[in-house]
């Protein structure tokens, strides 16, 4: 389970506190940032987090902060803040990725069920990130002829078929199946087509 840690990025020192006082009530912590600058400068985007983020922020907006991070590729996942709501603002950080859109004066409950949402999230791409890595770890384990059987078995052909195409034995291509399956930690075909959506 990842760590329960909202980074909130707001300007306000006092709605930064006020944010602080309600997670802790919820067993969840917070680190706060008063500019959009300093919290890419702490590089907490990288990873499957949960970020709160006020849209009028002194330097760079929280759109714009927004967009940069769906341009880096970023998963954290991101709540929007603004006490001046209007649509084409919520249309914009929509559009952008936001996880959820939130208008001040804050509803500590409403905020609270979104925190535990985007946390929730978080921890599911954290899950899904570790699977990948590991998955590509274990690929990396495959030797050449291996990853072309692999890749043949993706596209459904059969043994014989494989056999025929790589110009093998069938006996040989069932050695290096086998191979592929173990190294792939795969239980079946159906698995292992499960498993390549990682990749």
């Amino acid at each position: 389970m990842t760590d329960r840690i909202v980074y909130v990025v707001d300007d306000e020192a006092s709605i930064r506190e006020s944010i602080e006082t309600m997670f802790s009530t919820a067993d969840i912590a917070t680190i706060a940032f008063a500019s959009a600058e300093a919290f890419l400068e702490s590089g907490a985007a990288s990873r499957p987090i949960c970020v709160v983020l006020d849209v009028n922020l002194v330097g760079m907006s929280g759109l714009d902060l927004l967009r940069k991070l769906r341009e880096e590729k970023s998963p954290a996942a991101v709540i929007i803040l603004t006490g001046h709501a209007d649509v084409p603002t919520a249309v914009a950080a929509m559009k952008l990725g936001a996880f959820h859109f939130i208008e001040k004066p804050l509803d500590g409950e409403v905020l609270l069920t979104a925190v535990e949402e985007a946390l929730a999230s978080a921890e599911e791409e954290a899950d899904t990130t570790g699977a990948r890595l590991a998955f590509r770890k274990r690929m990396e384990t495959l030797s050449q002829r291996e990853t072309e059987i692999f890749n043949l078995l993706l596209d459904g052909l059969p043994t014989k078929s494989i056999a025929s195409q790589l110009e093998l034995s069938t006996r040989t291509v069932e050695h290096h199946r086998a191979a592929v399956m173990r190294k792939l930690e795969a239980k079946s075909i159906s698995h292992l087509m499960k498993l390549a959506i990682l990749r």
